[in-house]
């Protein structure tokens, strides 16, 4: 019978295909922004299962009940819960604790670093899934001073070395020898440190004073990160009454509130909690994730409006087939289902067309920038394929059902005029109301696009206080600053060259710390850091408001001066720039430098973030690219020549280069983000375009008769269009009245979160009210139109 009923369906579909096309197109492109939030279901849902005991391993959980009914739920536990733990040897096969205070700036020869790690024990390694390229994952966490780093760690450090055996430096923790480099994981773990030391050194750092004592301090749930690796037929059921227990004994001293545990199972973790604080990992929380699903959803609902619309218009044509099925003995159910199997075979002719736009999108990824909208670690898998395909049939039943459910409800001799008559909010019919909500929709999105697009075209042109056209930007991977410098200044069409520590990005990811003056942290304020020789500030146009440049090489031996911007003069406290020179800036509690000089505030980030306080430092050793101005040299001429000179100062490495005008305009346009909701423009006008066309095929399907009699009567063509389309208008106008004020008012909300802004935007929100008018316009009238000048004598004899 399904067989049959698939025949039926290909040949409905073959017989009517320019209403099948429509129907593809539309259902298509929504389903390939579904098939885009299935991959990142997908890889949010991958999360922590490649670890060996999934179904065993838990993250304790704290919970804090205040007395005056304010309450918590932390995904950090108290550091001594660790010992209380692994005491228990009845339950427990091991327990590991991640302690994040191994973080600062690490120092490697030369170079300088912000590090991201934590403490923890050798267990860690049976617990989790994690494994080495290089050491022994049995002594690699023994040692006190052993540290393992992530391979993109050792990367940054050492570049192509092996960093085994090494020592590094970090700020008043030490000095730690790398015992160990994690090899990449077969999938995503919430955990991820930039490096993890053995946890045996932390009573020495203690002793010390470099660490406060929370050996025994129950009252800090924020301090560690607890696993328990259960043994087998143990489940966390038994384990948490006995940490109940222990908790009651520590409420006992506690007058302000009650503290509890709960188990989270590994697999569990991500997608987030979006009530539980303090979590790691960079996965997202079910609450975005449902955002995107909803989305997704919403544009499937959409497209499945069409398909109700144009197949209800078709209806007067299947009317007979309905009936004639039914006098025949045809039972309602399976007139149902045909209709459904029907919808499902074109949905999966539709993932056909989805799967085509989805291919482009993972080829070419024009949705990703810093974010990656569709994750680059993607790849096709059975799972993947089975899900798309039931996604498909999902789409097809849902599309299906509304109008499988009418037609199979015509009674024999019954016209399809009475099925327009489905009503909600009053006398506003089913399908109108499906109209004006696609078109607002619609014009919402284009408004905020294009208020989107306005503000970051603004700030990609606004002014960021330093020179960036013509300049040439090189990382040097590792080879010498200097050699390099004298070489590429030599270079035909090179008119200074200058270097830096860390590339403008979108966000600052260079070396951040708390600084002070006079030798007092009361007044401290934390304080991005460059390091920039002696050539970078004139080469780059940045003005001096007071003071003067690094000058000698004096400057780069030692590091004893540094010059802070504007910004930083203020929230260090004092009035004038001026004031500044002369004092001693603390960047560490043994380092001290003096302020030569001020520049103005420049913007070395996006153009939206506010400019925090900066300084500039000049140690030799510490740049890790080059900034070439060309001034007007021919750009390809002068890259072919330096490509050249830096083979003879590095042979075996690729030169890259990049212009700085270029990289500043992909940070500031997001191209990537506005492709996405450009994409999401087209298919929403798509859909309530398809949407209008099924609704005006269905009302000139319904009045042909009543137009025909009006033609024979005397009626004009131009009378005829106005009779057909000013419904349809009205409509545009309702959702324009609706669309228009929510579009301008999002527009303006999303400004307020940049500094600088493009301004009031409404004659923009009328003119996209304006195109969607024009296209409504084409649609309706371009039916009404065509059904005016039929003969009405063909419409007539057929009746």
């Amino acid at each position: 019978m399904i067989g049959n009923y698939v025949k039926i369906a290909f040949r409905s579909l073959m017989r009517n295909r320019l209403v099948s096309f429509i129907n593809i197109f539309g259902l298509g492109l929504s389903m390939s922004v579904g098939m885009m939030v299935l991959v990142i279901v997908l890889d949010q849902l991958g999360y922590d299962r490649f670890h060996p005991f999934p179904d065993r391993t838990f993250r304790v959980i704290s919970g804090y009940h205040r007395n005056n009914g304010q309450q918590w739920a932390l995904a950090s536990t108290p550091l001594p819960l660790y010992d209380v733990l692994k005491a228990d040897t009845s339950d427990i096969e091991d327990a590991v604790s991640l302690y994040p205070q191994l973080n600062g700036v690490v120092h490697v020869g030369e170079k300088e670093l912000s590090l991201n790690g934590a403490y923890t024990e050798p267990g860690f390694f049976k617990v989790f899934g994690f494994t080495l390229s290089s050491g022994n994952p049995e002594t690699a966490l023994r040692q006190p001073n052993g540290i393992v780093l992530s391979p993109m760690a050792a990367v940054r450090l050492f570049g192509s070395a092996d960093p085994m055996g090494k020592v590094i430096r970090l700020d008043k923790r030490g000095e730690f020898l790398v015992t160990g480099v994690l090899a990449r994981t077969r999938g995503k773990s919430h955990i991820d440190f930039d490096a993890y030391a053995s946890i045996s050194g932390v009573p020495l750092l203690v002793q010390n004073k470099v660490l406060p004592d929370r050996s025994n301090d129950w009252g800090d749930c924020q301090a560690a990160y607890t696993y328990v690796l259960m043994k087998k037929g143990m489940g966390s059921r038994t384990l948490k009454g006995q940490i109940d227990a222990f908790a009651t004994e520590v409420n006992k001293r506690d007058k302000e509130g009650k503290l509890s545990f709960n188990f989270q199972p590994i697999e569990k973790i991500t997608p987030a909690d979006g009530n539980i604080y303090n979590d790691i990992g960079r996965g997202t929380t079910w609450a975005k994730l449902w955002v995107e699903i909803d989305v997704a959803l919403l544009l499937l609902i959409a497209a499945c409006f069409n398909y109700t619309n144009l197949t209800l218009a078709r209806a007067l044509t299947r009317a007979k087939e309905v009936g004639l099925r039914k006098i025949s003995g045809a039972k309602r159910y399976q007139i149902f289902v045909q209709y459904v199997v029907e919808a499902c075979v074109l949905a999966l002719f539709a993932l056909g067309f989805a799967w085509a736009l989805f291919s482009l999108i993972i080829r070419y990824a024009p949705f990703n920038d810093g974010y990656e909208m569709v994750p680059s670690s993607f790849k096709y898998s059975p799972v993947f394929v089975l899900s798309a395909f039931g996604f498909a049939l999902f789409a097809g039943v849902m599309a299906g059902t509304a109008p499988a459910w009418i037609l199979s409800a015509f009674k024999p001799l019954r016209v399809l005029k009475n099925l327009s008559t489905a009503k909600i909010f009053g006398s506003i019919g089913l399908q109108k109301t499906m109209i004006i909500f696609q078109y607002s929709l619609s014009l919402v999105i284009i408004i905020f696009l294009f208020s989107f697009y306005r503000q970051f075209s603004f700030m990609s042109a606004a002014d960021r206080g330093f020179k960036r056209d013509n300049v040439l930007v090189v990382p040097l991977g590792g080879v010498d600053e200097k050699l390099a410098a004298t070489a590429v200044a030599a270079t035909g069409g090179v008119e200074s060259v200058s270097g830096l520590s860390v590339a403008f990005t979108f966000h600052y990811s260079g070396m951040k710390g708390a600084a002070w003056v006079d030798n007092t942290q009361k007044g401290s304020l934390s304080m991005n850091y460059f390091f920039a020789d002696c050539s970078f500030i004139p080469s780059m146009k940045l003005g001096l408001l007071a003071g003067r440049n690094f000058t000698t090489q004096a400057d780069a031996v030692t590091e004893q001066s540094v010059i802070i911007n504007d910004k930083a003069v203020h929230n260090l406290g004092f009035k004038e720039a001026g004031m500044a020179l002369g004092k001693k800036l603390w960047v560490n509690d043994s380092t001290s430098l003096e302020i030569i000089g001020v520049v103005k505030d420049f913007i070395y980030e996006n153009a939206g973030k506010p400019i925090d306080a900066m300084a500039f430092r000049n140690k030799k050793g510490a740049y890790n690219y080059l900034y070439i101005d060309v001034g007007n040299a021919d750009k390809k001429s002068v890259t072919d020549r330096l490509a050249r000179t830096w083979k003879t100062l590095a042979s075996k490495q690729v030169f890259s280069s990049s212009w700085l005008g270029d990289d500043l305009e992909r940070i500031d346009s997001q191209r990537a983000t506005i492709s996405l909701l450009g994409y999401l423009a087209f298919m929403s006008i798509s859909i309530a375009t398809l949407g209008l066309l099924g609704l005006v095929i269905y009302s000139v399907e319904t009045k042909r008769k009543e137009v025909s009699i009006r033609k024979v009567i005397g009626a004009k063509p131009r009378q005829l269009v106005g009779l057909l389309s000013k419904r349809f208008i009205k409509l545009l106008w309702i959702a324009g009245a609706i669309g228009v004020p929510i579009g301008y008012t999002l527009g303006l909300l999303f400004q307020q979160n940049f500094v600088v802004r493009a301004g009031n935007g409404l004659l923009s929100a009328l003119a996209c009210f304006g195109l969607l008018l024009g296209i409504g316009l084409l649609t309706i009238i371009s039916q009404t139109y065509k059904a005016s000048m039929e003969n009405p004598a063909k419409n007539l004899g057929v009746e």
